[in-house]
């Protein structure tokens, strides 16, 4: 599958102090260490940015910016710790996890405007954030969300576990 990955503020906001693997050429220098951990505290930190934003106050174009980072952020999170997971099993299970979870909430996340590939990836409606209520959006990325808090803790294990040693 390729994954194309846009370059926007909230994709480096969740990168934070990764920001420079978020996207481009420098993901392919980085060791398979680096980017499993980078790509897994990205997902952490979309996670706890999204269930903080206020989607009801947001423009169209910065809730599908947003969407659109959560999706790049979790599909770049799955595929390093699936490459990474080769040799660690614990990480290969978090990010198993991780497609599961996606799978088990795809009727949940299509009401907001993502799907689920057949590879447990997102993918973002074009115009996903003109077709769906922002209400929805907020309600999902709710604080209690079990979906949400069980994607984190699956990335939290990825990054526990990753070795980011040179």
């Amino acid at each position: 599958m390729s994954i194309s990955v846009t370059n926007s503020l909230s994709l480096r906001l969740f990168y934070n102090s990764y920001a420079s693997v978020a996207s481009g050429s420098t993901r392919s220098n980085a060791s398979q260490g680096t980017l499993s951990m980078a790509d897994a505290s990205a997902l952490r930190n979309a996670v706890r940015k999204l269930q903080d934003y206020d989607f009801e106050s947001g423009t169209k174009a910065q809730i599908q910016e947003k969407l659109k980072a959560f999706a790049d952020t979790m599909n770049n999170a799955i595929t390093s710790a699936s490459k990474y997971g080769a040799g660690d099993t614990s990480v290969k299970n978090a990010a198993s996890k991780i497609k599961n979870l996606n799978s088990k909430y795809a009727s949940d996340l299509q009401k907001i405007g993502i799907s689920v590939e057949k590879d447990g990836t997102l993918s973002v409606y074009e115009n996903a954030s003109k077709l769906y209520s922002s209400s929805k959006m907020k309600d999902f990325f709710d604080k209690d969300s079990t979906y949400l808090n069980d994607i984190y803790d699956a990335a939290k294990k990825i990054t526990r576990r990753v070795d980011v040693r040179i």
